[in-house]
């Protein structure tokens, strides 16, 4: 469906992502889907860790939230893994934690 054509059928556009997602194109490209709040919410049953799924459970985050902050986790997860496959990681080793123990401020008791 065009992009004018969803703005000026949006109540219908609405009903349909109810029975399946509706992609909108602009210029004959897709730009954006619509799907139905429930579809969201099998996406995020199968994509949020557990940490986001207690976020959603317990109302801290609410659903759209929940898959933007596991969207962000992932990149950043991602992003990681492409470091430590290029080399760039840090060895955690005794060396490396006793850097962070020489690093460390005293404590004050």
């Amino acid at each position: 469906m065009t992009a004018v054509a969803a703005k000026n059928a949006f109540g219908p556009v609405l009903e349909a992502s109810l029975r399946e997602a509706v992609a909108v194109t602009k210029n004959r490209r897709e730009v954006a889907a619509i799907f139905s709040k429930e579809c969201v919410r099998a996406l995020a049953d199968s994509f949020l860790a557990d940490p986001r799924k207690a976020d959603l459970a317990t109302g801290k985050l609410a659903l759209f939230d929940a898959v933007m902050a596991q969207m962000d986790i992932n990149r950043h997860i991602d992003a990681s893994r492409r470091a430590i496959a290029d080399g760039d990681g840090i060895v955690a080793d005794a060396t490396y934690f006793a850097s962070l123990s020489d690093r460390a401020p005293p404590r004050i008791s």
